[in-house]
Protein backbone atom coordinates (compact mmCIF):
# COMPACT_ATOMS: atom_id res chain seq x y z
CA UNK A 1 0.00 0.00 0.00
CA UNK A 2 1.04 3.45 -0.97
CA UNK A 3 1.98 6.62 1.14
CA UNK A 4 -0.83 8.10 -0.54
CA UNK A 5 -3.14 5.42 0.05
CA UNK A 6 -2.07 4.91 4.18
CA UNK A 7 -2.70 8.60 4.50
CA UNK A 8 -6.05 8.65 2.66
CA UNK A 9 -7.32 5.47 5.24
CA UNK A 10 -5.84 6.74 8.14
CA UNK A 11 -8.24 10.20 7.18
CA UNK A 12 -11.21 7.97 6.64
CA UNK A 13 -10.32 5.68 9.96
CA UNK A 14 -10.71 9.57 11.50
CA UNK A 15 -13.92 10.54 10.39
CA UNK A 16 -15.06 7.23 11.74
CA UNK A 17 -13.35 8.05 14.89
CA UNK A 18 -14.44 11.09 15.72
CA UNK A 19 -18.40 9.72 15.33
CA UNK A 20 -17.43 6.91 17.62
CA UNK A 21 -16.35 8.90 20.58
CA UNK A 22 -19.15 11.54 20.01
CA UNK A 23 -21.71 8.40 20.71
CA UNK A 24 -19.64 7.47 23.45
CA UNK A 25 -19.37 10.73 25.38
CA UNK A 26 -22.84 11.42 25.02
CA UNK A 27 -23.06 8.44 27.33
CA UNK A 28 -25.62 6.16 25.11
CA UNK A 29 -28.15 3.56 25.47
CA UNK A 30 -26.62 0.64 25.27
CA UNK A 31 -28.40 -2.43 23.29
CA UNK A 32 -27.73 -5.97 23.50
CA UNK A 33 -28.52 -8.40 21.25
CA UNK A 34 -28.26 -12.47 20.68
CA UNK A 35 -24.10 -11.27 18.90
CA UNK A 36 -22.92 -9.69 22.07
CA UNK A 37 -23.15 -13.25 23.63
CA UNK A 38 -22.67 -15.18 21.16
CA UNK A 39 -18.73 -14.79 21.18
CA UNK A 40 -18.71 -16.44 24.52
CA UNK A 41 -20.28 -19.11 23.20
CA UNK A 42 -23.84 -18.77 24.04
CA UNK A 43 -26.68 -20.57 21.64
CA UNK A 44 -27.96 -18.31 18.36
CA UNK A 45 -31.65 -18.94 17.04
CA UNK A 46 -30.01 -21.86 14.88
CA UNK A 47 -28.06 -23.85 17.86
CA UNK A 48 -31.39 -23.39 19.88
CA UNK A 49 -33.74 -24.32 16.79
CA UNK A 50 -32.44 -27.88 16.63
CA UNK A 51 -32.41 -28.29 20.34
CA UNK A 52 -35.88 -27.78 20.58
CA UNK A 53 -36.38 -30.04 17.72
CA UNK A 54 -33.96 -32.78 19.67
CA UNK A 55 -35.08 -32.56 22.98
CA UNK A 56 -39.01 -31.57 22.84
CA UNK A 57 -41.68 -34.85 22.99
CA UNK A 58 -45.06 -32.87 22.13
CA UNK A 59 -48.14 -34.43 23.77
CA UNK A 60 -49.94 -36.74 20.95
CA UNK A 61 -52.39 -33.42 20.68
CA UNK A 62 -49.99 -30.99 19.89
CA UNK A 63 -47.86 -33.44 17.63
CA UNK A 64 -48.79 -32.44 14.17
CA UNK A 65 -48.49 -29.00 14.78
CA UNK A 66 -44.79 -29.78 16.40
CA UNK A 67 -44.45 -31.41 13.11
CA UNK A 68 -45.23 -28.87 11.12
CA UNK A 69 -42.67 -26.84 13.14
CA UNK A 70 -39.85 -29.15 13.18
CA UNK A 71 -40.56 -29.65 9.45
CA UNK A 72 -40.45 -25.33 8.57
CA UNK A 73 -37.23 -25.17 10.74
CA UNK A 74 -35.65 -28.65 8.38
CA UNK A 75 -36.51 -26.38 5.35
CA UNK A 76 -34.28 -23.56 5.92
CA UNK A 77 -36.70 -21.47 8.07
CA UNK A 78 -35.66 -19.46 10.89
CA UNK A 79 -36.71 -19.91 14.61
CA UNK A 80 -38.65 -17.02 15.20
CA UNK A 81 -40.56 -17.31 11.87
CA UNK A 82 -41.44 -21.10 12.13
CA UNK A 83 -42.75 -20.46 15.87
CA UNK A 84 -45.30 -17.54 14.04
CA UNK A 85 -46.75 -19.74 11.58
CA UNK A 86 -47.20 -22.23 13.84
CA UNK A 87 -50.24 -21.98 16.61
CA UNK A 88 -49.24 -24.44 19.54
CA UNK A 89 -50.56 -24.86 22.62
CA UNK A 90 -49.84 -23.59 26.10
CA UNK A 91 -48.28 -26.59 27.36
CA UNK A 92 -46.09 -26.98 24.27
CA UNK A 93 -44.84 -23.05 25.23
CA UNK A 94 -44.09 -24.06 28.29
CA UNK A 95 -42.01 -27.12 27.06
CA UNK A 96 -40.65 -24.38 24.72
CA UNK A 97 -39.46 -22.34 27.65
CA UNK A 98 -38.29 -24.66 29.60
CA UNK A 99 -35.88 -25.76 26.99
CA UNK A 100 -34.97 -22.97 25.65
CA UNK A 101 -33.80 -22.02 29.38
CA UNK A 102 -32.35 -25.57 30.04
CA UNK A 103 -29.86 -24.77 26.91
CA UNK A 104 -29.01 -21.21 27.67
CA UNK A 105 -28.73 -21.53 31.71
CA UNK A 106 -25.91 -24.53 31.17
CA UNK A 107 -23.90 -22.32 28.56
CA UNK A 108 -24.33 -18.97 31.13
CA UNK A 109 -23.22 -21.13 34.22
CA UNK A 110 -19.92 -22.13 31.70
CA UNK A 111 -19.50 -18.34 30.97
CA UNK A 112 -19.56 -18.12 34.80
CA UNK A 113 -17.14 -20.02 35.80
CA UNK A 114 -14.68 -18.84 33.13
CA UNK A 115 -15.57 -15.48 34.77
CA UNK A 116 -14.86 -16.74 38.16
CA UNK A 117 -11.33 -17.89 37.06
CA UNK A 118 -10.73 -14.16 35.82
CA UNK A 119 -10.49 -15.90 32.29
CA UNK A 120 -13.03 -13.41 30.93
CA UNK A 121 -13.02 -10.15 31.35
CA UNK A 122 -15.73 -8.58 29.61
CA UNK A 123 -15.08 -5.65 27.53
CA UNK A 124 -18.99 -4.01 28.53
CA UNK A 125 -17.76 -3.80 31.55
CA UNK A 126 -14.60 -1.42 31.37
CA UNK A 127 -17.45 0.48 29.10
CA UNK A 128 -19.42 0.80 31.83
CA UNK A 129 -16.59 1.89 34.37
CA UNK A 130 -15.44 4.31 31.91
CA UNK A 131 -19.02 6.04 31.43
CA UNK A 132 -20.00 5.86 35.20
CA UNK A 133 -16.47 8.02 35.61
CA UNK A 134 -18.73 10.54 33.64
CA UNK A 135 -22.34 9.98 33.78
CA UNK A 136 -24.11 12.26 36.08
CA UNK A 137 -27.25 10.06 35.26
CA UNK A 138 -27.94 6.29 35.18
CA UNK A 139 -26.58 4.48 32.50
CA UNK A 140 -29.67 2.53 30.51
CA UNK A 141 -28.85 -0.80 29.51
CA UNK A 142 -31.42 -2.53 27.34
CA UNK A 143 -31.21 -6.66 25.95
CA UNK A 144 -33.42 -8.87 24.39
CA UNK A 145 -30.94 -11.87 26.09
CA UNK A 146 -31.74 -14.09 28.73
CA UNK A 147 -28.57 -15.00 29.70
CA UNK A 148 -27.01 -12.74 32.71
CA UNK A 149 -23.65 -11.35 30.41
CA UNK A 150 -24.48 -7.62 31.30
CA UNK A 151 -25.11 -9.07 35.15
CA UNK A 152 -21.34 -10.40 34.88
CA UNK A 153 -20.11 -7.24 33.44
CA UNK A 154 -21.73 -4.84 35.70
CA UNK A 155 -20.15 -7.23 38.76
CA UNK A 156 -16.50 -7.34 37.13
CA UNK A 157 -17.26 -3.13 37.29
CA UNK A 158 -17.86 -3.22 40.39
CA UNK A 159 -20.91 -1.25 40.18
CA UNK A 160 -24.58 -1.37 40.85
CA UNK A 161 -27.45 -1.80 39.10
CA UNK A 162 -31.41 -1.63 38.91
CA UNK A 163 -33.09 -4.33 37.19
CA UNK A 164 -36.40 -4.18 38.67
CA UNK A 165 -36.09 -6.79 41.51
CA UNK A 166 -35.68 -6.20 45.42
CA UNK A 167 -33.97 -8.15 47.91
CA UNK A 168 -30.59 -10.40 47.80
CA UNK A 169 -31.52 -14.47 47.67
CA UNK A 170 -35.26 -14.10 47.25
CA UNK A 171 -35.98 -11.20 45.04
CA UNK A 172 -39.57 -9.77 44.18
CA UNK A 173 -40.06 -7.43 41.28
CA UNK A 174 -41.33 -3.99 42.93
CA UNK A 175 -40.23 -1.97 39.51
CA UNK A 176 -37.45 0.16 38.72
CA UNK A 177 -36.91 2.88 40.88
CA UNK A 178 -36.16 6.69 39.17
CA UNK A 179 -33.90 7.26 42.38
CA UNK A 180 -31.87 5.29 44.16
CA UNK A 181 -27.83 4.40 44.18
CA UNK A 182 -27.85 2.21 41.20
CA UNK A 183 -25.23 3.72 38.71
CA UNK A 184 -27.08 1.27 35.51
CA UNK A 185 -30.62 0.59 34.68
CA UNK A 186 -30.89 -2.80 32.78
CA UNK A 187 -33.96 -3.66 31.41
CA UNK A 188 -34.09 -7.19 29.84
CA UNK A 189 -37.32 -7.08 28.29
CA UNK A 190 -37.12 -10.87 27.33
CA UNK A 191 -36.93 -11.96 30.74
CA UNK A 192 -33.93 -13.70 32.46
CA UNK A 193 -32.68 -17.24 33.52
CA UNK A 194 -33.63 -16.37 37.18
CA UNK A 195 -36.52 -14.88 36.82
CA UNK A 196 -40.06 -16.80 37.70
CA UNK A 197 -43.74 -16.31 38.11
CA UNK A 198 -44.96 -18.70 41.27
CA UNK A 199 -47.75 -20.66 41.40
CA UNK A 200 -49.95 -17.68 44.11
CA UNK A 201 -48.28 -15.82 40.92
CA UNK A 202 -45.40 -13.57 42.38
CA UNK A 203 -42.63 -12.22 40.04
CA UNK A 204 -39.58 -13.25 41.47
CA UNK A 205 -35.63 -13.96 40.80
CA UNK A 206 -34.05 -16.82 42.73
CA UNK A 207 -30.85 -18.42 42.68
CA UNK A 208 -30.23 -20.85 40.33
CA UNK A 209 -29.97 -24.34 42.79
CA UNK A 210 -33.03 -23.03 44.17
CA UNK A 211 -35.21 -22.59 41.33
CA UNK A 212 -33.79 -26.12 39.26
CA UNK A 213 -36.31 -28.23 42.15
CA UNK A 214 -39.04 -26.01 41.97
CA UNK A 215 -42.06 -25.91 39.48
CA UNK A 216 -42.41 -21.98 39.16
CA UNK A 217 -42.73 -21.39 35.77
CA UNK A 218 -39.81 -19.65 34.21
CA UNK A 219 -40.29 -16.07 32.71
CA UNK A 220 -38.83 -15.69 28.85
CA UNK A 221 -40.44 -14.52 26.16
CA UNK A 222 -39.83 -16.65 23.33
CA UNK A 223 -40.10 -16.40 19.77
CA UNK A 224 -43.50 -16.75 18.76
CA UNK A 225 -47.09 -15.72 18.01
CA UNK A 226 -47.82 -15.39 21.59
CA UNK A 227 -44.50 -13.10 22.19
CA UNK A 228 -46.38 -9.88 22.25
CA UNK A 229 -49.25 -10.82 24.20
CA UNK A 230 -46.63 -11.79 26.99
CA UNK A 231 -45.41 -7.79 27.02
CA UNK A 232 -48.74 -7.05 28.75
CA UNK A 233 -47.87 -9.09 31.79
CA UNK A 234 -45.40 -7.86 34.79
CA UNK A 235 -42.59 -7.54 34.85
CA UNK A 236 -42.29 -6.99 30.60
CA UNK A 237 -45.08 -4.06 30.87
CA UNK A 238 -43.21 -2.50 33.36
CA UNK A 239 -39.41 -2.89 31.44
CA UNK A 240 -40.70 -2.00 28.31
CA UNK A 241 -41.86 1.44 29.50
CA UNK A 242 -38.69 2.09 30.96
CA UNK A 243 -37.26 0.98 27.79
CA UNK A 244 -39.06 2.98 25.64
CA UNK A 245 -38.57 6.00 27.91
CA UNK A 246 -34.75 4.99 27.59
CA UNK A 247 -34.67 5.51 23.49
CA UNK A 248 -37.19 8.48 24.13
CA UNK A 249 -34.60 11.05 26.02
CA UNK A 250 -31.30 9.20 24.25
CA UNK A 251 -28.38 11.48 23.68
CA UNK A 252 -26.90 9.14 21.48
CA UNK A 253 -27.02 4.79 20.91
CA UNK A 254 -24.65 1.95 20.78
CA UNK A 255 -25.95 -1.46 19.56
CA UNK A 256 -23.66 -4.26 20.09
CA UNK A 257 -24.79 -7.60 18.74
CA UNK A 258 -28.14 -6.50 17.82
CA UNK A 259 -30.19 -7.68 14.56
CA UNK A 260 -32.86 -5.44 14.38
CA UNK A 261 -35.83 -8.15 14.53
CA UNK A 262 -37.68 -7.26 17.81
CA UNK A 263 -40.38 -4.89 17.50
CA UNK A 264 -40.06 -4.64 21.16
CA UNK A 265 -37.16 -2.41 20.83
CA UNK A 266 -37.20 -1.86 17.07
CA UNK A 267 -39.71 0.80 16.69
CA UNK A 268 -38.29 2.94 19.14
CA UNK A 269 -35.21 2.99 17.14
CA UNK A 270 -37.01 3.54 13.87
CA UNK A 271 -38.49 6.65 15.47
CA UNK A 272 -35.21 7.87 17.16
CA UNK A 273 -33.36 7.21 13.69
CA UNK A 274 -36.37 9.11 11.70
CA UNK A 275 -35.39 12.04 13.72
CA UNK A 276 -31.93 12.01 12.52
CA UNK A 277 -30.13 14.07 15.59
CA UNK A 278 -29.52 10.81 17.66
CA UNK A 279 -25.65 9.45 16.57
CA UNK A 280 -26.37 5.69 16.22
CA UNK A 281 -23.81 3.04 16.52
CA UNK A 282 -23.89 -0.11 15.10
CA UNK A 283 -21.03 -2.61 16.15
CA UNK A 284 -21.39 -6.37 15.50
CA UNK A 285 -19.60 -9.43 13.44
CA UNK A 286 -21.80 -9.06 10.90
CA UNK A 287 -24.57 -7.25 9.93
CA UNK A 288 -28.15 -8.37 9.43
CA UNK A 289 -30.30 -7.34 6.48
CA UNK A 290 -32.52 -5.31 9.04
CA UNK A 291 -29.33 -4.00 10.45
CA UNK A 292 -28.45 -2.56 7.16
CA UNK A 293 -31.81 -1.44 5.71
CA UNK A 294 -31.96 0.53 9.07
CA UNK A 295 -28.94 2.71 8.51
CA UNK A 296 -29.98 2.67 4.75
CA UNK A 297 -33.47 4.60 5.75
CA UNK A 298 -31.11 7.44 8.20
CA UNK A 299 -32.15 10.38 6.82
CA UNK A 300 -28.23 11.73 7.88
CA UNK A 301 -24.91 10.49 8.22
CA UNK A 302 -25.67 10.14 12.39
CA UNK A 303 -26.53 6.13 11.94
CA UNK A 304 -23.75 3.86 11.03
CA UNK A 305 -22.88 -0.05 11.25
CA UNK A 306 -19.54 -1.30 11.80
CA UNK A 307 -18.53 -5.13 11.14
CA UNK A 308 -15.87 -7.27 10.09
CA UNK A 309 -14.03 -7.62 6.75
CA UNK A 310 -11.50 -9.86 6.49
CA UNK A 311 -8.78 -8.26 8.77
CA UNK A 312 -10.35 -5.54 9.17
CA UNK A 313 -13.45 -3.68 9.83
CA UNK A 314 -16.23 -2.29 7.03
CA UNK A 315 -18.19 0.53 7.50
CA UNK A 316 -21.82 1.25 6.63
CA UNK A 317 -23.30 4.95 6.26
CA UNK A 318 -26.95 5.65 4.75
CA UNK A 319 -25.50 6.33 1.43
CA UNK A 320 -22.01 4.61 1.44
CA UNK A 321 -19.87 1.69 2.62
CA UNK A 322 -16.14 2.11 3.31
CA UNK A 323 -13.68 -0.89 3.93
CA UNK A 324 -10.61 0.16 6.23
CA UNK A 325 -8.30 -2.90 5.64
CA UNK A 326 -5.97 -2.28 8.96
CA UNK A 327 -8.00 -1.51 11.66
CA UNK A 328 -10.05 -3.72 13.42
CA UNK A 329 -12.73 -1.93 15.67
CA UNK A 330 -16.31 -3.99 14.88
CA UNK A 331 -15.92 -5.86 18.18
CA UNK A 332 -16.69 -4.15 21.17
CA UNK A 333 -13.11 -5.15 23.03
CA UNK A 334 -11.60 -3.13 20.29
CA UNK A 335 -14.20 -0.58 19.93
CA UNK A 336 -14.02 0.82 23.51
CA UNK A 337 -9.83 1.17 22.99
CA UNK A 338 -10.81 3.69 20.65
CA UNK A 339 -12.69 5.37 23.34
CA UNK A 340 -10.64 5.05 26.88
Amino acid sequence: MGGNDVSEQRSRFETVLKQIQKSVSLVPVIVLGSGASAAYGYAGMAELAGHLRETIVPDPADEAKWNEFASAIAGGMDLESALQKVVISGPLEKDIIRKTRELILKQDVEVFHRIIRNDIILPLGSLLQQLSRTANQKIKVVTTNYDRLAEYAIDQAMLSYDNGFDGKYQKTFRGLHASGDAKIELLKVHGSLDWFLTEDHRVVSLPDHVSDSLEFTPLLVTPGIRKYEHAHNEPFRSIISKADAAFESARSILCVGYGFNDNHIHLKLVEKMRQGRTPILIATKKLTDNAVQFIRRAPSSNVIGIEQFRQGTRVVYSDREDVLEDYSFWSLDELIKLVM
